[in-house]
């Protein structure tokens, strides 16, 4: 954890309260319940002397800005005003910082001895789930300029969805394989697609790896009147070179607005190595 400024939010602890603290609120959770989970996961930093104020401070001005503050928070905030051990350590490092961190916790503890506003509403979070289930595939012809001029015109892409994960704040994203037919046939079979070949996503330990995800955060985004949906296949094969990474988060990323350049311009660069 760090801290670079003599400001309420320039220190880690702040800044990840904050962040945490709100983003429960727009997933649907009750104030208490958030109030719960950040004691239980910061109970280390709760229990050392110099990290504990930090806490309570931003905890206590995101309750009250928010119309939330719960009286323990209160009265953990204004212990730590009171005793001014948070305070002392600016003295030491920087007088003109001191002076500013004295202000800012002053302006603090008025703040929270204030009457609190009413309790905002706060909007949740949409969040995107994919609906295709494992093993969906679907076709999509390609037909831009640069499918065009790289000999690529009305060729298939084939997408074939076989895990699935999660994008901030919490969207449900499809994990697939991207195929490229040979011809300009609709592939309509399992002999189809197996016959098809697999695009590489990047090299990685000089192995390949061949699993993309496609950023879906709103059904909008997703380009449906250029998927054709071609069946539910539960016994495709995979690649057989292929390096799998264990964490999700590092499967190559793509999005919609993308997808045809990008599949494209990895089958040019890895394919043909």
């Amino acid at each position: 954890m760090g801290t670079w400024g003599p400001k309420l939010y320039q220190d880690d602890i702040a800044e990840d309260v904050r962040s945490y603290y709100k983003d429960q609120l727009k997933r649907g959770k009750s104030n208490d319940d958030i109030t719960s989970e950040l004691l239980e996961q910061n109970e280390e930093i709760i229990n050392d002397a110099e990290d504990a104020p930090v806490f309570w401070f931003a905890l206590a001005d995101s309750q009250w800005d928010l119309g939330r503050l719960l009286p323990v928070v209160k009265e953990n905030a204004l212990k730590y005003l009171n005793d001014g051990s948070n305070l002392e350590k600016w003295k030491d490092e920087n007088l003109k910082k001191y002076a500013i961190r004295k202000k800012i916790l002053e302006e603090l503890e008025a703040k929270l001895n204030s009457p609190m506003p009413s309790e905002k509403k706060i909007s949740q979070h949409k969040l995107y789930m994919c609906e295709w289930k494992i093993g969906d595939a679907f076709a999509y012809k390609l037909e831009s300029n640069d499918a065009i001029e790289n000999g690529f015109n009305g060729k298939y892409i084939v997408i074939y969805k076989v895990d699935e994960s999660t994008w901030w704040p919490g969207h449900i994203i499809p994990i697939v394989y991207v195929k490229l037919t040979d011809g300009t046939e609709l592939p309509k079979s399992v002999l189809d697609i197996e016959s098809c070949e697999f695009v590489r996503t990047t090299l990685a330990r000089r192995k390949p790896e061949y699993r993309m995800q496609l950023l879906s955060t709103s059904r909008k985004v997703i380009p449906t009147d250029k998927l054709i949906y071609v069946g539910n296949f539960s016994n495709l094969s995979t690649p057989e070179d292929e390096y799998i990474i264990n964490d999700k988060v590092s499967i190559v990323t793509c999005n919609w607005s993308k997808f045809e350049e990008t599949v494209i311009n990895k089958y040019l660069k890895l394919n043909n190595r």
